[in-house]
């Protein structure tokens, strides 16, 4: 299956970047190295064309874009 234009807006955006409307929030997990980096990393999938995203919204990480996801979400 193809990207989707919502999804394709997003590879390579600034984390700041909202998901689109049909990305659903999977899970997230804490992010913590220590004093380098705290925050979170947050897991999606899109409801119309089934990519899956990841994002690291981290303070220490202002380079940080949204990239996709090889982590088996079900």
């Amino acid at each position: 299956m193809s990207m989707c234009s919502d999804c394709r807006e997003l590879e390579n955006a600034p984390v700041s970047t909202s998901p689109h409307a049909n990305l659903l929030l999977h899970s997230e997990a804490d992010i913590n190295f220590g004093a380098t980096a705290t925050g979170v990393a947050q897991y999606y999938v899109c409801n119309a064309c089934g990519m899956k995203w990841e994002r690291d919204v981290a303070r220490s990480e202002p380079e940080a874009v949204w990239k996709p996801s090889d982590k088996p979400l079900h």
